[in-house]
């Protein structure tokens, strides 16, 4: 049995994007373009359309056009993993840009993750980006008595979990994720619109018992998720 033509259109604008020969960002045929290179009709194309944006694949811009949204990012929430290697796995360009860089004197939850009281901690703003998206705001906070030199490396050649595993392996960890409505703020750092939620994940790492790092990390909702699984064992 032959293809439906909408089908045919819509695997073509799959594979483009698949493929990268279509990126992110960028603008695909009109619909009419896509009618005429086709053969088939406009209410075909616009079909095929369709079916590749309710993948969350395309992102219609009303009497602008239609945009390539690209797969949303995944990442499991049960694993550390550098951000650089999941994004590079994935085909893509990774890309650090440094917000911020300082040293504070924290109170409340930072001091007593950090067991920091009264103690210097160093605290870095950087955005990354995939493909030049912005898929997470890295907020971290770091001991400076436990990683005396963290501040003093470059954080848009090296990412901040790559470094701190190279000089105090990580070997505990406590993850907690929760949905928020992002800031005014935060929402220009990920280039999201208002009514997007952000997914926040605040994970605090310790190397052999002495408390490291608190990285505050925030991801657009649309463009990202977090997966984990579960080995089951069978009792009796």
């Amino acid at each position: 049995m032959a293809q439906a033509k909408y089908k045919e259109i819509a695997e073509f604008i799959k594979k483009q994007i698949d493929t990268n020969v279509w990126p992110v960002g960028y603008k695909i045929p009109s619909e009419t373009d896509l009618s005429v290179s086709f053969s088939a009709s406009r209410m075909t194309a616009r079909k095929a359309v369709d079916e590749v944006a309710n993948l969350g694949l395309l992102k219609r811009i009303p009497s602008v056009g239609t945009f390539v949204e690209g797969k949303p990012a995944k990442s499991s929430l049960l694993e550390i993993k550098n951000i650089a290697d999941e994004i590079t796995a994935r085909g893509h360009y990774h890309q650090m840009t440094v917000l911020s860089k300082m040293t504070i004197v924290p109170n409340g939850a930072i001091a007593n993750t950090l067991s920091s009281f009264n103690s210097k901690v160093f605290k870095i703003l950087i955005i990354h980006s995939e493909n030049g998206v912005p898929i997470q705001l890295e907020e971290r906070y770091v001991s400076a008595k436990k990683v005396p030199h963290f501040l003093e490396q470059d954080f848009s050649k090296i990412t901040a979990s790559e470094y701190l595993s190279s000089v105090c392996p990580l070997t505990d960890a406590e993850i907690e994720v929760e949905a928020i409505m992002p800031s005014k703020i935060l929402r220009h750092n990920l280039q999201i619109d208002e009514n997007i939620p952000c997914i926040k994940v605040s994970r605090s790492t310790q190397s052999n018992g002495q408390p490291i790092s608190l990285a505050i990390l925030y991801y657009p909702s649309d463009k990202y998720k977090l997966t984990s699984s579960i080995h089951i064992v069978k009792q009796g």
